[in-house]
């Protein structure tokens, strides 16, 4: 039997919901990303996650009513936390990989945090497991 915890990306790249949406696009870039953890500052615990689409619909807003060269400038001025999706699944890192799976498979989404307790100790992506059929498939 397989879990969460054995698939999932352990301590990833994370951002505070005081952090701007500017930095968290450059993360995504810089990393080739598409979803980032966001914690509280002040406590550590997971607040949300922001996901590319948030950052391309809200660069596209910006470009078509302030102009390309505002962009930058604006997204500084944006909170994650105004902005990141509080409405995330979470499991646990002993959550049963197929349970997963099916989470996917029947919500379409792309990320499911793992905590433990309040704390967010992984990010399981829809990746992972394409990952993981790769390797498979090459055995």
């Amino acid at each position: 039997m397989y879990y969460v915890k054995d698939f999932m990306t352990p301590k990833p790249i994370c951002l505070n919901d005081n952090n701007s949406l500017h930095k968290g696009r450059t993360l995504m870039r810089k990393h080739s990303i598409r979803h980032i953890p966001v914690n509280e500052a002040e406590t550590n615990k997971f607040a949300g996650i922001l996901t590319q689409k948030v950052v391309l619909s809200h660069a596209i807003s910006i470009i078509n009513s302030k102009g390309l060269e505002h962009l930058e400038e604006t997204e500084k001025s944006i909170s994650v936390k105004d902005v990141m999706d509080i409405e995330v699944v979470t499991v646990s890192p002993d959550t049963l990989l197929l349970d997963a799976a099916l989470f996917f498979q029947d919500q379409r989404h792309g990320c499911l945090a793992v905590i433990e307790g309040e704390i967010l100790v992984g990010i399981l992506t829809s990746g992972d497991f394409v990952k993981y059929a790769i390797r498979s498939l090459e055995a």
